[in-house]
């Protein structure tokens, strides 16, 4: 009940913060705001929009005290992670399938998502009733599409990783309000996902912005990706992957987003916002680090400029073994590496433990010392070119030239020769084994296992039912359950609000 208290403290802090991709501008309260005395500004507007920006970190940000970062839960339990640390029990849980109500990992991403979702409930009902001698109607219907993207987005998360959880659209009055029974996954996508977007769609939002705000291409995008998971599991409804391919066509034929050339464009921090990504998750080295260039860095390697080296997320030995001779993201210094030279001596030093991620290696705060502000990529355009070769393929019964060519560019820049002549389940398996070579680790691959309910064999380079497969070399000790289809509602959360319960099936 106190995380009221708590939310309603945060959202006058977020209240007083501007937004952009490497800027933001703290200002101390000059007075005492409240939801009903603040809307009186077209200022006040859109920092009450900025405030909900700030709850998108939380998912990729440093919590605890043992090596923990919040997007670890969705990497651990792919079978295609490992560590160098062993003093987290919430990695290690993940890691071994035996994860429990109380791992902290759960609590983070079910509470920041709701205080998000609290926060744009909040500025959508209060912008509506804002005048239009105050913020123009453009204006206005372009700040409640970021909004109503976010909350989209947040629920869009929620049901992925939990199922069925409490719809909430009206802002918190009371602790009260928080005793919500679960709705159905269905209902959720139906009456307020679905809903949200197609709304932030007219908003008149730019196609593309490279300031890390929200955009039509980004709405377009998350459209596609929600009607494709809707056509999965669990739902299963089949018609939506001709929606799926619908948006995602809209966003490749817009011209507005282009492949990066090389991977060192992925890893430049200049090209935040741009070029590939389509949506990103906003850190600054001054004010919101993002931890993933330290917590990717090999342990106690000297490889830094004073950075933490922890070692806290690293790929499968199996994993990095799957990809094809000549794939260009296995080569060293693309998607990974295995030595750096010692940052005082200039000696070669080659990692004890093998392969570890270069994806968010940061060359600049490598030298100087400074945290990283790499931005997070959730949605770039890989994944569209990828999602529309698979939805294509399944609405159609068969590859279409636009599939080839879209799966062919992700593999042509990765220096592997064009596919042609696949039949529709051959082609179904290179777009999936495609997705999970490139965009590991991007919080992609649980929710495509999820959905698809099949799992990349690393081993044998094959695609086999979730429920029952058991990592290589486990010997048959981490093996998926059916309860893994879902992760279990924070028990924090079940002790204060009883219709919640029961809890998911397993837990």
């Amino acid at each position: 009940m106190r995380r009221i208290k708590i939310f309603q403290g945060l959202l006058i802090i977020s209240l007083m913060m501007t937004f952009s991709c490497k800027k933001f501008l703290q200002e101390d309260p000059k007075s005492f705001y409240t939801p009903d005395n603040y809307y009186t500004s077209l200022v006040q507007a859109q920092n009450a929009i900025n405030g909900i920006y700030a709850f998108t970190r939380d998912f990729y940000a440093s919590i605890g005290l043992y090596s923990e970062d919040a997007m670890f839960m969705l990497e651990m339990p792919t079978g295609q992670a490992r560590t160098e640390t062993n003093q987290s029990n919430n990695n290690a849980n993940l890691l071994n399938l035996t994860m429990t109500p109380t791992d902290l990992y759960f609590t983070q991403w079910w509470r920041s998502s709701y205080k998000g979702i609290d926060a744009a409930n909040l500025a959508i009902k209060n912008i509506q009733r804002m005048s239009p001698a105050i913020v123009p109607d453009a204006q206005k219907a372009q700040l409640l599409g970021e909004a109503q993207f976010l909350r989209a987005w947040f629920y869009f998360n929620l049901t992925r990783i939990f199922g069925d959880v409490p719809l909430v659209t009206e802002p918190t009055v009371t602790a009260d309000n928080l005793l919500v029974s679960r709705t159905s996954t269905r209902d959720i996508y139906e009456k307020e996902i679905i809903p949200d977007l197609l709304a932030a769609e007219k908003s008149g939002l730019p196609f593309a912005d490279n300031t890390g705000r929200v955009s039509i291409g980004g709405v377009k995008s998350l459209l596609a990706k929600v009607y494709e998971t809707m056509a999965g599991y669990p739902l299963q409804q089949t018609d939506k992957y001709a929606l799926a391919k619908q948006k995602a066509q809209e966003v490749i034929i817009s011209n507005k987003y282009t492949l990066y050339q090389n991977y060192d464009q992925f890893r430049d921090p200049a090209n935040d916002n741009k070029m590939e990504n389509i949506f990103m998750v906003q850190f600054s080295s001054a004010i919101a680090a993002s931890p993933m260039f330290s917590f990717t860095l090999p342990s106690f390697s000297y490889i830094s400029n004073g950075q933490g080296e922890i070692g806290a997320l690293l790929p499968d030995t199996t994993f990095y073994k799957s990809y094809a001779p000549g794939d260009k993201r296995a080569q060293e210094k693309q998607f990974f590496y295995s030595r750096y030279p010692n940052f005082k001596t200039g000696a070669n030093v080659v990692f004890i433990n093998g392969q570890h991620i270069f994806k968010y290696f940061d060359d600049v705060v490598q030298q100087n010392g400074l945290p990283s502000g790499k931005c997070f990529p959730v949605i770039r355009l890989s994944d569209i070119y990828l999602l529309y070769a698979e939805v294509q393929n399944e609405a159609d019964g068969m590859p279409g030239a636009d599939a080839y060519t879209y799966l062919n560019a992700i593999r042509t820049r990765a220096g592997l020769a064009p596919l042609s002549g696949l039949t529709h389940n051959q082609f179904r398996e290179a777009v999936w084994r495609e997705r999970n070579h490139e965009l590991c680790f991007e919080n992609q691959t649980w929710f495509d296992i999820v959905r698809t309910r099949m799992v990349y064999d690393t081993k044998n380079d094959q695609f086999v039912p979730m429920v029952g497969y058991s990592f290589p070399g486990s010997g048959g000790t981490r093996t998926f359950q059916t309860k893994h289809l879902l992760f279990p509602i924070p028990q924090s959360e079940m002790d204060v609000n009883p219709k919640l319960a029961p809890n998911n099936p397993g837990y």
